[in-house]
């Protein structure tokens, strides 16, 4: 790191469907900032669906989380 990087923390995001791509809109506060009283930083992030599936594996595996079950076809609950 160097000293122009900037230190923050997310906290929050939300997303919204545009067809073959996915805005990722992320609200952040830098470290400077933290007790100022401002609204966060907003940051908006265009990614293709591709990316953002991506995104969502990498986070999931280095937050140790579970990935969702795979949803059964009709067919194989059918002879379930």
């Amino acid at each position: 790191m160097t000293k122009e990087d900037r230190i923050g923390v997310l906290v929050g995001w939300s997303s919204r469907d545009l067809g073959p791509n996915i805005m990722l809109e992320l609200q952040t506060f830098e470290k400077a900032r933290w007790d100022s009283g401002d609204e966060p930083d907003h940051a908006r992030l265009f990614l293709t669906r591709s990316q953002a599936a991506v995104l969502a594996n990498h986070l999931l595996q280095v937050s140790g989380a579970q990935r969702p079950p795979k949803r059964q076809g009709w067919l194989t609950a059918l002879f379930k």
